[in-house]
């Protein structure tokens, strides 16, 4: 087991902090969020203790200024989400060009935080992905019997730095250095099916990891794998596996407790 990616909270408002600190996100996905910054001082200071793995910040300048904490992380190598009022509008640019790896308009909705603290989960962990992730790689992999070792081999390299996001045909086109025809064609020709194909096996597989955790509901699970709604969520896993996400996560259960 690896140890949890320590998380900075500073925001200077206290019942905000309070609230954030105690999302039940953090435990979720690996982290522990027990580290808070009330000003730009103590998140600096913190920063500079080291063992910070991501930073999510609220920009309430002077008592949390975003621009001064994300220069520290910048210089660290923390991955930082900041946090803007959302009157700001177009000003977030600046945030992005100073290294935020996400910048999200207050108050945010938790599937958005979400989304945020997967971004940055993946380049705190350079590339190391999540149990469920792993395990569902595998399994999606065992379904290739065949391609060639370094296309596989540069197939799961993408993946593994897919985490968090949806990927696409044409993702992978680019990740490979081919256009999107191309690939598609390749593709079919290295495995016998078409990445799409693959893709959602490798989803299906994820989900179902995800399901008998019990951490996430089924409507988070959908989200973050990139379904358009839950509806087609449950259409395409009920055609893969014979069951809905619901029924699947009972089953688990059970089996688990006999």
């Amino acid at each position: 087991m690896t140890a949890p990616i320590k998380v900075l909270l500073a925001e200077s408002d206290a019942v905000r902090l309070k609230r954030y600190k105690s999302m039940s996100l953090w435990r979720e996905l690996g982290m522990t969020a027990e580290q808070t910054a009330a000003n730009t001082r103590e998140a600096v200071d913190a920063i500079k203790c080291g063992g910070i793995g991501i930073a999510v910040i609220t920009d309430r300048p002077p008592e949390t200024d975003a621009a001064v904490i994300l220069k520290k992380c910048t210089e660290k190598g923390i991955a930082a989400i900041v946090i803007v009022p959302r009157t700001e509008g177009a000003g977030v640019g600046r945030y992005f060009s100073m290294g935020a790896c996400d910048v999200i308009a207050e108050p945010p909705s938790r599937s958005r935080l979400r989304r945020a603290v997967m971004t940055a989960r993946r380049l705190a962990a350079k590339g190391k992905a999540g149990e469920e992730y792993c395990r569902a790689a595998e399994k999606a992999f065992a379904v290739l019997d065949k391609g060639s070792t370094g296309f596989i081999s540069k197939l799961r390299d993408f993946i593994a730095h897919s985490e968090g996001e949806t990927a696409t045909t044409g993702s992978a086109a680019e990740y490979f250095s081919f256009n999107r025809d191309y690939f598609g064609k390749l593709f079919k020709q290295e495995t016998g099916m078409t990445f799409n194909s693959f893709y959602n096996t490798f989803r299906i597989e994820y989900a179902k990891e995800l399901l008998k955790t019990g951490k996430l509901r089924v409507c988070e699970i959908s989200e973050l794998l990139g379904f358009s709604s839950v509806d087609y969520f449950t259409g395409v896993f009920r055609r893969q596996t014979g069951l809905t996400p619901t029924h699947y996560r009972e089953s688990s259960a059970l089996n688990i407790t006999r």
